[in-house]
């Protein structure tokens, strides 16, 4: 079986941002780009290879995002997914159908430029070393990415709706191998335009 598999899910709507959010530049440490190559530049300090998931009617993001890959010798396969208008559910189904032969799956959202590289690695290492469930916390709060292994390939598989992994979470809360993190990069994305001030002073 394979190493651990990234995947950003990069489905969602932008309804609350106004326009697609995954193509509004932003200036984060310096670098000016769109927010998907903000979120890109961090999965490839760890990954060659990403799966992310779109939506069949965003030509441009999904553009962004293969030259951004090409540019830096990486490679991204695209999963579109049909039913993602219906919840993340669907999505993540559809990344778990494309990387069964992982040894479990680090999971993501394209709209959270600023996970610390060590937490990233850090979900990836524990899911590697065996663990069922891993996820980083500040505080209480859990954050992202969130890692699964193998064991949960079938719930995965059989997820819709709007909950996401969220249900199988809570229920096996007591298996997750925690990372502690000082860092609020964890639980910060970007909803509405007045979110990404707030990313970019947390950033710089």
């Amino acid at each position: 079986m394979s190493e651990p598999a990234g995947i950003i899910l990069a489905a969602g709507m932008s309804s609350r941002f106004g326009s697609d959010k995954l193509l509004y530049e932003l200036t984060l440490q310096g670098e000016y780009q769109p927010l998907i190559q903000h979120t890109l530049q961090l999965w490839f300090s760890l990954f060659d290879e990403l799966s992310v998931v779109t939506r069949a009617d965003t030509p441009l993001s999904r553009q962004a995002m293969l030259d951004f890959a090409d540019q830096h010798h990486k490679k991204i396969n695209v999963i579109e997914c049909p039913n993602a208008v219906f919840g993340m559910g669907h999505s993540l189904s559809a990344a778990i159908k494309a990387n069964l032969t992982s040894c479990g799956w680090v999971i993501g959202l394209a709209d959270m430029p600023l996970i610390p590289v060590s937490v990233l690695n850090q979900v990836y290492q524990n899911i590697k070393s065996g663990a069922l469930i891993t996820a980083p916390y500040f505080d209480a709060q859990r954050g992202h990415p969130v890692g699964f292994n193998f064991h949960y390939k079938d719930e995965l598989l059989a997820l819709a709706g709007d909950t996401g992994a969220k249900k199988l979470l809570q229920r096996d809360v007591e298996k997750i191998e925690k990372i502690h993190t000082e860092h609020q990069g964890i639980l910060m994305d970007i909803d509405y335009l007045q979110d990404v001030n707030r990313i970019e002073k947390a950033a710089n």
